[in-house]
């Protein structure tokens, strides 16, 4: 498991970065969030499950997000 930035997830949500700042510290997202000092983290296997449902990992491989070495998204 990778954690993504807002950043990361907001070009994921094609959304602004700030959109997924504020509902991530109002708890709206659905998938988990973590602050790191005044960062906000995602786990990266919840946004793409939450984007693309239970077959994200084939989703996600074919994009080439998928580390083979790893095993993780």
């Amino acid at each position: 498991m990778k954690l993504l930035s807002a950043q990361e997830v907001a070009k994921l949500l094609d959304c602004a970065e700030s959109t997924i700042r504020t509902n991530a510290a109002k708890d709206r997202l659905g998938f988990r969030t973590v602050k790191v000092g005044s960062l906000w983290k995602f786990p990266d296997e919840e946004v793409y499950q939450y984007l693309y449902g239970s077959n994200w990992r084939e989703i996600v491989k074919e994009q080439g997000l998928f580390d083979e070495n790893t095993g993780n998204a």
